[in-house]
């Protein structure tokens, strides 16, 4: 077996933030967890990440994060997720502890050493925040797996993909900044759609971590579904395209995005490559593998031998 990646994963979850955590679990070294605020508040993200810990029993630190965006003020996608983030779950206690550092050091500190990897399912304002702190952090990152974006189309308006469009400034700083980027949008998590068949087959597993998520995915699907046959698992194509990257197929581009509070804050322009610039566009992806790698997560993240 290849020894698994080790990364460091900035998130908010989030119901599909929680499937992502437990691939993260079983298919990667996860080092640390950064929170930030977007599809709730950033008590909620943390206290969430936490929970999740304690359910799928790791023991992996958990970093506070931002609690708004960088320039404009925070909107929730609590309709989507539910008032705690974790749908019908009322916000729950965790006895996993929260780190004294908060995920910008968390963040400077995973990377001191170079070759780092970064998987972020969130709005980016904690890359931002580092990358305004340290400015040659780039330089320490080998790629930043992100989930965000597309290339057709919205979901918070026409135009503009949620976590793009919740801090467009974090996404601006992180596109100019130089790291090797690759991003995982709408374009393509629309391609990877979970509803009744894996709530079915999560809830016959009757694992600890399996009839939690089932829960999980089926407010997920009844409040938030786009499709017949269920909602884009957005965050954990992010995390596979790392992981299993032949289930993916990616193309080089340069991405841009737009910063002015109008019709196009938050769009993501995709235009042809440029030498200095190493951003890639996830655009396809072998769906039902993904599908089952991430229900196999959600029925047991432990690691995989």
């Amino acid at each position: 077996m290849t020894t698994p990646p080790r990364i460091l994963l900035d998130c908010d979850p989030g119901i599909d933030d929680a499937f992502a955590l437990l691939c993260a679990l079983r298919f990667t070294e996860l080092a640390a967890i950064t929170t930030v605020s977007g599809n709730v508040s950033i008590n909620n993200t943390t206290r969430n990440a936490r929970y999740l810990m304690d359910l799928a029993g790791a023991d992996v630190p958990v970093h506070r994060g931002a609690s708004a965006p960088l320039l404009v003020e925070g909107v929730a996608a609590d309709e989507i997720h539910g008032s705690s983030g974790l749908g019908n779950l009322a916000t729950p206690d965790s006895e996993h502890p929260e780190s004294g550092l908060d995920a910008v050091d968390a963040i400077l500190q995973y990377c001191a050493d170079g070759d780092a990897t970064v998987v972020a399912t969130g709005p980016l304002t904690n890359i931002a925040r580092a990358l305004q702190k340290d400015p040659s952090l780039p330089e320490r990152i080998s790629h930043l797996y992100w989930m965000g974006g597309g290339t057709e189309g919205g979901n918070v308006t026409d135009r503009a993909e949620f976590n793009a469009w919740v801090d467009p400034h974090a996404l601006d700083i992180t596109l100019r900044s130089g790291i090797s980027l690759t991003m995982f949008g709408l374009n393509l998590t629309h391609q990877v759609l979970m509803g009744q068949p894996e709530i079915d087959a999560l809830r016959a597993a009757r694992t600890s971590t399996s009839s939690v998520l089932a829960d999980f995915l089926e407010f997920y699907r009844e409040n938030g579904a786009l499709h017949v046959e269920g909602q884009p698992m957005h965050d954990p194509c992010a995390l596979l395209g790392l992981t299993h990257p032949d289930l993916f197929e990616t193309t080089k581009s340069h991405i841009v995005t737009s910063t002015i509070d109008d019709e196009d804050r938050g769009r993501t322009f995709v235009h042809e490559p440029q030498t200095n610039v190493e951003h890639y566009v996830a655009v396809r992806a072998d769906a039902p593998r993904v599908i089952d790698l991430i229900v196999q997560a959600a029925i047991n993240p432990t690691p995989v031998a």
